[in-house]
């Protein structure tokens, strides 16, 4: 056993270490928790007012984060609007995700169908920054491949869902991922030109379509 000295330092070296260890983690955790905030916060800011007018600074000040920030995690605002619609993309897919799990197998079409058209009537503004990186891609060529990579895993996000929903198919899931990605980009844009479009029975048709493909 030890000298009631020595295990009370032994005591207090391990207390310090474990301490240590503990700032470390939280320290590891404030980076990624600072990236997140300013992801959410340039959501916002973004949606609110567009990206020609938003600055870095109304983000940073929204995320309550120095200035700097965003520019150490992002390198500047195309690169941050490209996390944003990554981020929020992500969300959907966690949401498809739990829909399938939730819904009956009978009616999964039709629901995995009517969640992007949702989307399209219940976040326009999240269509509208999508189109604004587009436009930035195709007049950058730092970011076009950016913008190629944001779109190959949209593709590969809807071929996952189309293979869950209707298992094997004729054509390859991912030719049917290409043509829903373009069907659904187009008719965001055609909603959010003409409000008044009606697209309460889209998913119905489509679901038609898409089970001439089930093997």
């Amino acid at each position: 056993m030890l000298p009631t000295p020595l295990a009370f330092q032994f005591k207090i070296c391990y207390i310090a270490c474990m301490s240590n260890q503990e700032q470390k983690s939280q320290k590891a955790e404030v980076p990624q928790e600072t990236r997140k905030r300013i992801i959410a916060a340039a959501y916002r800011v973004l949606a609110e007012k567009g990206y020609e007018a938003t600055t870095l600074k109304e983000i940073s000040k929204a995320a309550d984060a120095a200035p700097g920030l965003v520019h150490y995690y992002f390198g500047g605002k195309d690169q941050l609007l490209v996390e944003v619609l990554k981020a929020v993309g992500d969300q959907y897919t966690q949401t498809t995700e739990q829909l399938t799990q939730d819904t009956n197998a009978n009616n999964l079409l039709e629901a995995a169908l009517q969640q992007p058209i949702d989307r399209i009537t219940q976040s326009p503004e999240w269509y509208r920054l999508r189109y604004e990186l587009f436009a930035l891609g195709l007049h950058n060529a730092l970011l076009a491949p950016k913008v190629s990579e944001l779109l190959a895993e949209g593709r590969e996000s809807i071929a996952g869902s189309i293979t869950q929903v209707l298992g094997a198919t004729t054509v390859e899931p991912n030719t049917i991922a290409t043509l829903l990605l373009a069907f659904f980009d187009g008719l965001a844009l055609q909603k959010l030109m003409d409000p008044d479009l009606d697209l309460s029975t889209l998913h119905e048709v489509l679901a038609q379509i898409l089970r001439c493909f089930k093997r």
